[in-house]
């Protein structure tokens, strides 16, 4: 299972514009159009394919996991297996690396290769309250669980 199949699932296809839950304007597999919010997507007469959107996902997905790789956090960040790599890129591609980077005690719980803590915290967030079923399935990954058996099962 990878990263790709993992927010497809959670990020679901629409071929046309759309407010997502935190009021941007999103298309395809949750690429936001614009920065500003409250936008109305009717300003935005297109639609996107299915491998369109999946090549922009690849792109962002890519440019996310290069600014993880070389930021303050690399080295706990390349010492994570592939599928607690990928939920962090997850969490990445949905709100951005730079608000993933403020989990500060998450990320401190990653640096001990303590998974249960760090789930604890990426769900004592703003985020999980806002998305529960996503940052649960996230957390089990974290705390061991592999993607495959998340996102399968």
């Amino acid at each position: 299972m990878n990263l790709i199949k993992v927010l497809a699932f959670e990020e679901g296809f629409r071929a046309k514009p759309y407010l997502c839950a935190e009021g941007y304007v999103t298309i395809g597999l949750g690429t936001k159009l614009h920065k500003d919010k409250g936008m109305s997507p009717n300003r935005f007469p297109i639609r996107v394919s299915r491998d369109m959107a999946e090549k922009w996902l690849h792109s962002e997905v890519a440019l996310k996991d290069r600014r993880l790789a070389n930021s303050a956090r690399s080295k706990i960040y390349s010492l994570l297996d592939d599928d607690r790599k990928a939920i962090i890129l997850s969490m990445a591609y949905q709100m951005g690396v730079s608000r993933v980077y403020k989990f500060r005690k998450m990320w401190a719980a990653l640096k001990e290769e303590n998974y249960i803590e760090a789930a604890n915290e990426a769900l004592d967030s703003r985020w999980a309250r806002q998305t529960p079923f996503r940052a649960e399935r996230h957390a089990r990954v974290l705390r061991g669980e592999s993607l495959e058996d998340v996102y399968i099962n």
